[in-house]
């Protein structure tokens, strides 16, 4: 198929960043194989098991004599019982904990059930299902999976996943620092002619969106670009950042931010008809919309990609939201790596094959690293509190209830709002617990640990404990009170008493000894952790710890935490045991 000059586009596949390390972690398991149709249905086989990727009953558990329509597929078992015992292999791993399940049994139910999908190069159904996983993948260099070739995993794509097994992060000091040092390093080489794309245009498109960027504010002070300004952006055709800037500066000066969707389409158009001048801003002819709308999705240039892009790039810390939202503008707090980007990945290289482009992108440019340990300025500190502050003032009680519940939601079904989509759960649910508190408590200081923007808006999680963290996630005080806030997305009850209590467990025994050897005046420590669902035994694991240690630890779900929290009037009213998580006793033991 030919190459043919269409717009910039981000593969959604893995929507949730969270979800490119688990695959990766996975594909390990399968570096320096040949990637045949048994180890394809195996690695895919794999993801499901540990329920990287969790397919529906109609896919996974309704079983498939044959098929004849977008590609053949006969069932390998043939005989009477096999619908039941899909059915029940089906059943067996959707109550499974992740990796518990057998793995010739997940290979059964793939070689006995479909999904109607059919990659080129791909036997149809779910080993295509591994290319349309892994494509962006082995764009980003990350890997390199590529049908009857060997597996690769690049050194970028390792130091992604060095706090990651079997598809999770590691339990003890997990910190994020490596995948978005890896992001960082992918993003900014990241050029939209690779081999795996078909498009004519030569663009290295991090590079051109802070390029763009820093020009319109050095030459016209403005802070950021809008959504609809990305439009343009994703619609350019090369790495003339001066032109292009020039074009968005005109339109805003035409348009002032009062420009319907269909002007920004029509303008955003034109950039793409090589038949009329591109370095002056004009709409796309009618001839030209009418023959390409199709192919230039509206809702594609409009609403999906623009979406998709500042979800990418948030990814590598440098992009800061302003404005609820309404910019993106470059992060400030990363003034040297954003340097040493334009400076060093603005020229767009021409790769002959796949080798070359993944050797290149797989390098790691240590410049590109962030630190495991970096502290925190106090001037980043107070943005984190302003920030918080500023959205316990502006938001109402039903906002936070109904924002809470869509933490543990994705797509459609999940968060709209232009600052909190953009914000991956785990780091979401931070934000917002330190926003509650501080909403239901005004005076309260609330110290959130969480990386942040220029703006306090999150990028990632709480660091782990290290040397210099003790790895709270968020630290609150109230006169000579000294309390830590622990929210997790985690629901296994596993995971809840095994890591859960027994890291909260140290980190206040760890922030009590660092008070009192600082001769601080605080004279009580307790820790609320705080969890989508709360399993009952984490009451009992919570006494336990009491008793042994002498910490205090309040489990509260988080809708319950909000609910709650209308009515605080101080910290210690959460001290509290909710009947969800009292302890079990044997009868006549009160």
């Amino acid at each position: 198929m030919p190459s043919r000059r269409k717009p910039i586009s981000f593969d959604t596949t893995i929507r949730n960043p969270e979800r490119i390390p688990q695959f990766i972690s996975i594909l390990s398991k399968f570096e320096n194989q040949i990637i045949d149709d048994e180890v394809a249905l195996k690695l895919e086989g794999e993801i499901i098991r540990y329920k990287i990727f969790e397919p529906t009953k109609e896919t996974l558990g309704t079983y498939v004599q044959e098929y004849h329509d977008k590609f053949d597929f006969i069932a390998d078992d043939q005989s009477k019982s096999a619908p039941n015992r899909v059915l029940l292999y089906y059943n067996e791993w959707v109550d499974s904990n992740p990796g518990e399940m057998d793995i010739e049994k997940i290979v059964y139910l793939l070689k006995n059930t479909i999904t109607a999908h059919k990659d080129r190069g791909w036997n149809g159904g779910w080993e295509s299902r591994i290319h349309t996983q892994f494509n962006f993948l082995n764009e980003l260099g990350l890997v390199r999976v590529i049908k009857g070739e060997k597996i690769k995993i690049s050194d970028n794509g390792k130091l992604m996943i060095k706090a990651y097994e079997k598809g999770y992060s590691i339990e003890d000091g997990f910190d994020e620092t490596y995948e978005q040092s890896a992001f960082l390093n992918a993003f900014c080489k990241y050029q939209i002619n690779n081999p795996y794309r078909k498009n004519t245009i030569s663009v290295n498109f991090f590079p051109l969106v802070l390029n763009v960027i820093k020009y319109l504010d050095e030459k016209y002070n403005y802070k950021g670009i809008t959504r609809q300004e990305i439009t343009f952006i994703i619609s350019w055709g090369n790495n003339d950042y001066r032109t292009l800037a020039e074009l968005i500066y005109q339109f805003r000066q035409e348009f002032k931010f009062e420009a319907s969707n269909e002007a920004v389409y029509e303008h955003a158009m034109n950039l793409m008809d090589d038949s009329t001048p591109n370095d002056i801003l004009m709409p796309a002819t009618k001839s030209f919309i009418e023959s390409k709308k199709k192919d230039y999705k509206f809702d594609k240039l409009i609403v999906e990609t623009p979406d998709e892009v500042i979800r990418k790039l948030r990814l590598t810390m440098l992009i800061s939201l302003r404005g609820a939202g309404t910019f993106i503008d470059i992060n400030s707090n990363e003034k040297n790596k954003i340097d040493h980007i334009l400076n060093n990945y603005s020229m767009n290289i021409n790769f002959s094959n796949e080798d070359d482009y993944f050797d290149y992108m797989g390098t790691i440019d240590e410049e590109l690293n962030f630190k495991q340990e970096a502290e925190e300025s106090e001037e980043e500190k107070s943005i984190k509190e302003k920030a918080i502050e500023d959205w316990a003032k502006e938001k109402d009680w039903e906002f936070y209830k109904e924002e809470i519940k869509n933490v543990f939601k994705n797509g459609k079904n999940g968060t709209q709002n232009e600052v909190l989509k953009y914000i991956k759960s785990t780091v979401r649910l931070e934000f917002l617990v330190a926003v509650i508190i501080k909403k239901a408590l005004p005076k309260l200081k609330v110290m959130a640990n969480y990386k942040a923007d220029d703006q306090g808006i999150p990028f990632k999680t709480a660091p782990g404990g290290n040397s210099k963290n003790i790895g709270v996630d968020i630290d609150v005080y109230e006169g000579n009170i000294h309390a830590l806030l622990e929210p997790t997305i985690a629901t296994s009850k596993s995971f809840q008493c095994e890591h859960e209590i027994t890291s909260i467990r140290n980190h206040l025994i760890c922030s009590a000894n660092s008070d009192i050897n600082d001769e601080k005046d605080y004279k009580e420590w307790f820790a609320l952790f705080l969890a989508p669902f709360i399993h009952r035994e984490v009451g009992n694991q919570v006494a336990v710890e009491k008793g042994v240690s002498g910490v205090d630890i309040y489990p509260w779900s988080c809708d319950d935490f909000v609910e709650f929290s209308q009515n605080a009037k101080s910290i210690k009213d959460y001290k509290q045991i909710r009947d969800y998580v009292k302890i079990q006793k044997m009868p006549n033991m009160d």
